[in-house]
């Protein structure tokens, strides 16, 4: 039985494979402790044996798909808010020192097996998790985009490709999935005045690295012989060039040189003085 204490405070005896593992752990642990459910009880709602739920408390097991439904079921919750639940409370980094621990387990309710919640604690949970939703759809409508070590010249080429993130800049969801996947862009900072006036000096350019087939005319972030380059690539005569904005300096690529398209320009803004 799990009355005494709140398994939540406690850190798994082994670590999971993934983000979504902790994630579940947590709202089981939580929840369990929350309504005072038994191990006995999980497990016979389940379909499973006391022992391998004992397993899952601990964080020794992380359980299959279909037996973490079954499990969220118990709870009277979707397997898709029990990990929203997990999510959030492990994102909680702490907790006023006069609340107290008992703090930690704020939803209390009688175990049941059945989909709908019952008590004040079903309400307050129900409440909490229309809250989370609201905000998950608010927050949708942005993209985090990261922001990269890495630099890229305009005129006489950069070495610096850390993928080191150093912040994330956010774009309104819509407009960023009409430019491409967001899964394959990333942000540099780009430097010289070659580019301009399409790119100045010190802007912050968002490259789509999904996109590293070569158009005609299209600006982008590029490897020339061991050297990061943000230019214009064109077609000069049936050679592929590399081309300033500035000048009408073109840089010819031959087989043998080193090059690589790391993925197209589509957006730059830079700070003002």
């Amino acid at each position: 039985m799990m009355r005494d204490a709140c398994p939540a405070a406690a850190s798994p005896e082994s670590g999971f494979r993934t983000e979504e593992d902790h994630f579940f752990w947590k709202a089981l642990v939580e929840l369990a402790a929350a309504q005072e459910a038994s191990q006995g009880e999980l497990a016979a709602f389940a379909g499973a044996s006391q022992g391998y739920v004992s397993k899952i408390l601990a964080g020794k097991q992380a359980p299959k798909p279909a037996l973490r439904r079954r499990l969220a079921a118990f709870f009277g919750l979707s397997y898709e808010d029990m990990l929203a639940f997990g999510r959030q409370r492990l994102d909680a980094a702490a907790y006023p020192a006069e609340e107290g621990a008992s703090r930690r387990c704020q939803v209390r309710e009688p175990a049941y097996g059945g989909s709908e919640a019952t008590g004040r604690g079903g309400e307050a949970l129900r409440a909490w998790l229309r809250d989370l939703h609201a905000r998950e759809d608010r927050q949708s409508a942005y993209t985090e985009v990261p922001l990269r070590e890495a630099t890229a010249s305009m005129g006489g080429g950069s070495t610096e490709t850390g993928d080191r993130t150093l912040s994330y800049l956010s774009f309104r969801t819509d407009w960023i999935r009409s430019k491409g996947n967001p899964e394959y862009m990333t942000a540099i900072r780009a430097f010289g005045d070659s580019m301009e006036p399409t790119i100045a000096d010190g802007s912050v350019v968002l490259i789509d690295e999904g996109r590293r087939q070569f158009v005609k005319n299209k600006v982008y972030y590029l490897r020339y012989n061991g050297q990061m380059y943000i230019k214009r690539l064109i077609d000069a005569g049936g050679r592929l060039g590399i081309a300033s904005d500035a000048d009408a300096n073109v840089l010819l690529v031959s087989d043998a040189d080193d090059f690589e398209i790391i993925g197209r320009c589509i957006w730059t803004a830079r700070e003002l003085d």
